[in-house]
C-alpha cells in the first residue's frame, strides 16, 4: 500500500498551498508594512535575555558590533530567568526578546495570562541540551522507565525541554504528569539543586550541563539531539505591532543575528566565543564550560532556519498536553493556524514529516500521531 504519509502527497501540498497564501495575505513582509504604514523611528532597541549559552547569537551580535554595522542600536537586558522575562515582554517593557521556542506560540494561543500577538523571528539554536543525573543514579538508571519516582528540573513549562521530555517518557510507557515531577528552576540554580539532592537530574542548557559535569554532581544521561535530531530551542520573538511599526530595525536585527549565528558556530574560533560568553558582561561564567559544547560537532548548532514542521511540533505538544490556563483546541485547523501565525513570513514551502523520540510526525495532520492527555 505504500507509506500511509505519501498517499496524500497532493492533498499535502494544496495544504500547504493553502496556508502560505493565507499568510500572503497578511501584512507582515517589510515591504508591505513599509507601504501601508508611516515608519516609527527608534533610538535604542532593548532586548531581553536569559544568560545560556543558547544566546551566543545574539550576545556576538552585540560584542562584535554587528548591531551598529547594520545601523541599529541595540541594549541587551539580562533577566535571571524565564518567568521575569516573560513578565517584562508581557507586559510590554521590552518588545524584542530571547525566548524559548515554544514561548511565542503559548502567548499566542491564549493559554496564558500574558496575550501579547508575537512573531518568532529567528531561531537562534538548535540541540544545546541534555538530560543529566546526579552522579548517584549512574549505571543504577539505564532506560527512560528507571526515571519513575524521579524529580526532573525543567527551565519552564513553555519550553522544549518540558514538551520533548514529555513526549520522550510517554514513548516509554510513562505519564510525566503522574509518574514523576517536573519541577520548574531557574537554569541557574540546576545545578545547586543537583548537588544538595532537591533533584534526580535536570533538562537544561549549556554551560549548566558542563558545569554539573566538572563540578562532579552529575553525568549525561542523553543529549536531546539524540532524541529529536536538529530540534530547535531558543528564538528571537518580536511583538506583531512593533515589528510592523518598525520594519527596517526588525531586519537589521535579524541581519545582525544571522551574522552573529554565523560566528559562533565556526568552531575555529570558539576560544574567543567563550570568552566572550563568559564575561561578566553577557553570561558571567567560566569560559571553560563553553569550549566542549562548542568544538563538538552538532551538539549546539547556531542560526539554523526555521523549520515549520518543529514549530508545528511545538504547538501540537502545547495542546496535547493541555498547558496553561485555557487549554488549545485539539483539532488540526488550530494548530496549524496557531504555527502559522507565529512563525509570520519565516514560514516557508518545505514542510515534511519529522522523527521525534523515534515517531513519525506528519505536521499538516498533527493530531494524527498523538492522542490529547485526559
Amino acid at each position: 500500500m505504500g507509506n500511509p504519509l505519501h498517499s496524500h502527497r497532493v492533498s499535502r501540498r494544496q495544504l500547504l498551498a493553502l496556508t502560505v497564501m493565507g499568510m500572503a495575505m497578511l501584512p507582515l513582509t517589510s515591504c508591505a508594512l513599509s507601504a501601508a504604514q508611516p515608519r516609527k523611528p527608534e533610538g535604542t532597541i532593548t532586548i531581553g535575555y536569559v544568560p545560556i549559552a543558547c544566546t551566543a547569537p545574539l550576545i556576538l551580535a552585540d560584542a562584535q558590533g554587528y548591531f551598529a554595522d547594520h545601523n541599529v542600536t541595540v541594549s541587551l537586558r539580562k533577566y535571571a530567568g524565564w518567568a521575569d522575562l516573560w513578565s517584562a515582554y508581557a507586559t510590554s517593557e521590552i518588545h524584542v526578546a530571547h525566548m524559548l521556542a515554544p514561548m511565542p506560540l503559548a502567548i499566542n494561543a491564549g493559554v496564558t495570562n500574558a496575550a501579547r500577538p508575537t512573531e518568532l523571528v529567528f531561531t537562534q539554536n538548535t540541540n544545546g541540551q541534555a538530560i543529566i543525573l546526579a552522579n548517584t543514579h549512574h549505571n543504577v538508571v539505564t532506560t527512560a522507565v528507571d526515571l519513575r519516582g524521579m524529580t526532573i528540573g525543567i527551565p519552564f513549562e513553555f519550553s522544549v525541554h518540558s514538551l520533548l521530555l514529555r513526549d520522550y517518557l510517554t514513548a516509554h510507557g510513562l505519564d510525566p504528569d503522574r509518574d514523576l515531577e517536573l519541577r520548574l528552576l531557574r537554569p541557574a540554580d540546576m545545578v545547586a539543586q543537583l548537588q544538595i539532592g532537591t533533584i534526580d537530574g535536570f533538562i537544561g542548557p549549556e554551560p549548566f550541563i558542563q558545569r554539573a559535569i566538572t563540578a562532579g554532581s552529575g553525568y549525561v544521561f542523553t543529549f536531546t539531539h539524540e532524541l529529536w535530531p536538529n530540534h530547535p530551542c531558543c528564538a528571537i520573538a518580536m511583538a506583531t505591532d512593533w515589528r510592523q511599526s518598525h520594519p527596517d530595525e526588525a531586519i537589521a536585527i535579524i541581519q545582525a543575528l544571522a551574522a552573529g549565528a554565523q560566528a559562533a558556530g565556526n568552531h575555529d574560533h570558539a576560544a574567543n566565543t567563550a570568552h566572550i560568553l563568559g564575561s561578566e558582561q553577557y553570561l558571567n561564567q567560566p569560559e571553560k564550560l563553553f569550549i566542549p559544547a562548542l568544538q563538538e560537532p552538532d551538539r549546539i548548532n547556531f542560526g539554523t532556519p526555521t523549520d515549520p514542521a518543529a514549530i508545528t511540533w511545538i504547538a501540537t505538544q502545547i495542546a496535547r498536553w493541555r498547558l496553561g490556563n485555557n487549554a488549545l483546541d485539539w483539532d488540526d485547523a488550530t494548530i496549524l493556524q496557531l504555527a502559522t501565525n507565529t512563525v509570520g513570513d519565516s514560514y516557508n514551502t518545505t514542510i515534511d514529516p519529522i522523527t521525534v523520540n523515534g515517531q513519525l510526525f506528519d505536521p499538516l495532520i498533527p493530531t494524527a500521531t498523538y492522542t490529547a492527555h485526559p
